[in-house]
């Protein structure tokens, strides 16, 4: 009887490795294609762009409002 169960706990163990290796976090690195990846990578390059375009915006701005400070003293 023991041995009837231990074979059927191995078994067991065996179909749940087996399961993660199939379907289990390498599976899922491996599903995303470089495609898909370079197309992320050229999104957040455009948002950092546009990031840095406002940031300048700003610098300008503000570059403005202290000649004018400077100017009215």
């Amino acid at each position: 009887m023991r041995k009837i169960l231990a074979g059927a706990a191995l078994f067991i163990v065996g179909i749940v490795c087996g399961l993660i290796l199939t379907y289990g976090p390498l599976h899922a690195q491996g599903s995303t294609s470089e495609g898909d990846i370079m197309a992320r990578l050229n999104e957040i390059s455009r948002g950092q762009a546009e990031v840095v375009a406002a940031v300048n915006s700003m610098k300008e701005d503000i570059k403005i409002i202290k000649i004018r400070v400077t100017q009215i003293q």
